[in-house]
């Protein structure tokens, strides 16, 4: 049984404390909030699944002194003293905020003394990268060969999202001059994807061995709204002629040439323009494997609810599969193939379905 402490409690976060709480091999052992107001209130309240018995507290010092086997940490931003601290204290870390190939990054070899201090191991879970722009094009990869490329697309509708400071930070219904490619706001941004898209672009590339070159924004395209748009689930309204969309490409170049491109829309609303999602139908995640034959993948319907407990649970699993693993940053390929934990029987007479 691995003790576990939840980092933090937002919103992906919130669902894996209900599914470490229901889990039959990690029992939740402490809760990490940095919100003063919710410091001693009951994780399972906080997650709006009734009292578990354990309280979140502020008390970073004495977390970490803590005898648990791995923290899930769920920071807004990547902070790379705080997971060295905390694989210095003997936890293991799963985190959707970096790990998943942090090779050739300022933050390697510092984390990886960390990891040999504490006797512990880092990865990075989730589903851009953990499963789009990495994970699944490299099975796919396996069914065909001569592999010329790789293309992803992952398409957000945020009219169920209530995360209105995400948006803002996005820039939903600001000026489009304080969204363009040349602002302050996309400079902040490009540097958070392109943090996350160099990992899954070396890590892809690297597991086909080539060598990637560099990572470059190839797109960056901003709509405006053309009417007032409110959003209920955030009660965000933005006003006509602000940002409306986001839509940016980033590209990962072998031998001088485009080989790996990931683009992430964002949208306030469908049929903003030709190009930009129209429907609801259109799936959420979208792959091209150019090879021989060329695969073409597209998947999900979840909307919000669905991907964010798609990411808890790729997190949670991920728990006992770093737990058993060699000390160090470590990337999907060197962890064993990750499933459920369990499967519960289906509704009706034959069948089962898998659960986290």
């Amino acid at each position: 049984m691995s003790k576990v402490i939840q980092w933090y409690t937002g919103t992906i976060a919130k669902q894996q404390i209900k599914l470490l709480s229901e889990h039959p091999d990690h029992t939740l052992v402490a809760v990490v909030t940095q919100n003063p107001e919710k410091a001693g209130r009951d994780a399972g309240e906080l997650a709006g699944i009734g009292p578990i018995g354990v309280a979140a507290t502020t008390d970073v010092e004495a977390v970490l002194a803590m005898d648990a086997d791995c923290v899930l940490l769920n920071p807004p931003f990547w902070d790379g003293e705080l997971v060295a601290r905390i694989l210095r204290s003997g936890k293991n870390v799963v985190t959707p905020t970096g790990g998943f190939d942090l090779r050739g990054t300022p933050f390697h070899e510092e984390l990886e003394r960390a990891c040999a201090e504490g006797g512990t191991t880092l990865t990075g879970g989730g589903n851009m990268p953990g499963l789009l722009n990495d994970v699944m094009p490299l099975v796919l990869s396996g069914y065909t060969s001569r592999v010329r490329g790789v293309w992803t697309r992952e398409r957000n509708f945020h009219r169920d999202y209530a995360g209105a400071e995400v948006l803002g930070l996005l820039g939903f219904g600001a000026p489009l001059e304080e969204c363009g490619p040349g602002s302050q706001r996309a400079q902040m941004l490009g540097q958070a994807f392109h943090w996350y898209e160099g990992q899954a672009a070396h890590l892809v590339t690297d597991a086909l061995g080539l060598k990637l070159d560099e990572l470059r924004t190839t797109a960056w395209d901003i709509v405006p709204a053309p009417q007032d748009i409110h959003l209920p689930a955030s009660g965000l309204t933005i006003a006509k002629g602000t940002a409306a969309g986001m839509r940016y490409a980033f590209t990962g170049y072998v031998d001088g040439r485009p080989w790996h491109t990931t683009v992430v829309e964002h949208v306030a609303d469908l049929g903003l323009g030709e190009g930009w999602q129209q429907s609801e139908d259109e799936p959420e995640f979208s792959i091209r494997v150019e090879g021989d034959p060329v695969i073409s993948v597209d998947f999900a319907h979840l909307g919000v609810d669905g991907l964010i407990q798609l990411n808890a649970a790729r997190i949670v699993n991920l728990v006992s599969p770093v737990c058993a693993a060699e000390p160090g940053c470590r990337t999907i390929l060197e962890l064993p193939f990750v499933t459920a934990a369990r499967a519960a029987a289906a509704d009706g007479p034959a069948g089962a379905k898998r659960e986290g």
